[in-house]
């Protein structure tokens, strides 16, 4: 994309012009080589949107709470975007994308954004692809946008390098409290929330989370509210987003180094890859004299090639 073109899609996603943004994002999904084009877009637009990074366990109802959060951010004129991440086929590489279908409500509203995209196989929760449309996301004029993690596990950190706050959603009885300390909770998220409060187990996760947390060391004294709703209890709800946006306006928003680190990253990433693709690298590799030798001449062969 030449500079001028970049310019006027800058202006383009200023001006909210949806299809604009579609596009923008379908290029960037199809592109061989997105990285850099989404890292100047990133540098050169002036504004920044909150990003809610969701995760949890598989079968927590995250879709569901995502889709009530829309339903009181629209009453307040909020224009939202959601990336719903859904896992993909080992085998095909497809995936279901059936988040949508739980927001399919809001799929006419003209201030509500929504893309699905499956997670290409990745552990943290959130893919290459979806890291870099959050990006482009956040250059749009949203008032806030939800990107939902896959639900993965205990490898949902990815989140946090994105997400200007990020919740954590558990169902009761299932033994999601236990497992979620053990991936290190308390580094990663601002908000727990024991959703599917209708059950009768979800007071007792409350109060097994609370003396987990109260034991427990939180990071730089930071205070983790925990809050026990579920998808129909709009008056829990409109609580759980008031205590969001007082969070953000505390916040100072600006370009987040671990993005940066993040584009740097895969950015070194594509050049080895290109390196590694190399005709006398092959050659090595296929000789069956093969060694540790060669693999130390390959990586210092690679490391000059970079310079």
């Amino acid at each position: 994309m030449k500079s001028m073109e970049l310019q006027q899609t800058i202006e383009d996603l200023k001006a909210g012009d949806r299809l604009a943004l579609s596009k923008f994002l379908t290029h960037v999904e199809t592109s061989d080589n997105p990285i850099e084009l989404v890292l100047k877009l990133y540098n050169r637009a002036d504004c920044k949107t909150p990003i809610i990074g969701v995760t949890g366990f598989p079968g927590a109802g995250k879709s569901s709470l995502i889709n009530s959060f829309i339903s009181i951010l629209r009453s307040k004129e909020k224009k939202i975007g959601v990336i719903a991440v859904d896992p993909s086929s080992l085998i095909s590489g497809g995936s279901l994308l059936g988040d949508r279908t739980r927001m399919e409500q809001h799929s006419s509203d003209e201030n509500v954004f929504i893309r699905s995209l499956s997670s290409d196989g990745a552990l943290g929760g959130i893919s290459h692809k979806s890291f870099l449309l959050s990006m482009v996301m956040a250059t749009f004029n949203f008032d806030f946008i939800f990107v939902e993690t896959v639900g993965v596990g205990q490898s949902e950190s990815d989140i946090t390098k994105l997400a200007d706050f990020s919740i954590l959603t558990l169902a009761p009885g299932l033994g999601d409290s236990i497992q979620a300390m053990k991936g290190g909770v308390l580094e990663i998220v601002d908000l727990i929330l024991v959703n599917k409060s209708d059950k009768p187990e979800s007071s007792q996760t409350f109060h097994q989370l609370k003396s987990i947390i109260n034991m427990a060391q939180a990071p730089d004294g930071k205070n983790i509210k925990i809050m026990v709703t579920n998808e129909k209890d709009q008056k829990e709800n409109t609580k759980i987003i008031s205590h969001i946006e007082k969070y953000l306006k505390k916040l100072k928003l600006e370009k987040n180094k671990e993005s940066y680190l993040w584009f740097v990253r895969q950015i070194l990433y594509e050049k080895i890859e290109q390196c590694l693709v190399d005709q006398e690298i092959h050659e090595k590799l296929n000789k069956k004299t093969f060694n540790e030798k060669d693999i130390s001449e390959i990586v210092k062969r690679i490391i000059k090639d970079l310079r």
